[in-house]
């Protein structure tokens, strides 16, 4: 039997989520959480299946979430109030399997997580739309370790911060941020997180 994991801080989405998972037999709740440290906890202490979870959590950024979560084994179900091509792009590029809205018949949920659980990728009709716009848009596509050192130039750190925050050599951030200039048509630090901030790359 497949094991899910729930986190959402509102207790009435979770019974909902709950409830549908149980109905459908093939499929076992094994913890909830409210917040993206329990999340990350029940994670390393459970290693659900599959995740629930809600990009909306009061600690944390959602995207940031998907991300950490998605290097692992356990596979990520967003589920969520907002859509919107930005935000559904950029969850699938953290590695989410599925997003879907809250409103979403109960089916489409289901469809979801058993879809993740088995490995695989479900887009639901509702989203659809929002995913294929954004990969019409003309917009720099970065790589998950791109963006973190993109957000790291944005908060201010210099290159052998960065290396040492990240455990790299100095060079692979010079190298990164010669890519990301490139890729955003910036000539320095500056015009690269003012163009990154306007593509809403993070």
């Amino acid at each position: 039997m497949k094991r899910v994991a729930i986190v959402d801080d509102h207790p009435v989405v979770r019974e909902g989520v709950r409830a549908t998972i149980e109905d459908a037999g093939a499929l076992q709740v094994v913890a909830e959480g409210a917040t993206g440290a329990e999340a990350l906890a029940i994670v390393a202490r459970e290693s659900p299946d599959v995740i629930v979870l809600d990009l909306e959590l009061p600690d944390r950024s959602g995207l940031d979430l998907v991300a950490q979560i998605a290097r692992g084994s356990t596979r990520v179900v967003v589920f969520t109030a907002y859509g919107g091509e930005d935000r559904v792009s950029r969850a699938f590029e953290a590695g989410a399997s599925s997003y879907v809205l809250k409103g979403s018949r109960s089916e489409d949920l289901l469809a979801a997580i058993v879809a993740a659980s088995e490995g695989k990728t479900w887009i639901p009709p509702g989203i659809a739309g929002d995913l294929a716009g954004a990969l019409r848009r003309d917009r720099p596509r970065l790589t998950q370790r791109e963006r973190e050192i993109l957000r790291l130039v944005a908060a201010g750190s210099s290159t052998k911060a960065i290396a040492q925050t990240l455990s790299i050599a100095e060079r692979t951030v010079k190298y990164h941020v010669a890519e990301i200039f490139g890729r955003l048509g910036a000539r320095n630090r500056a015009e690269a997180v003012s163009r990154a901030q306007e593509l809403g790359l993070f």
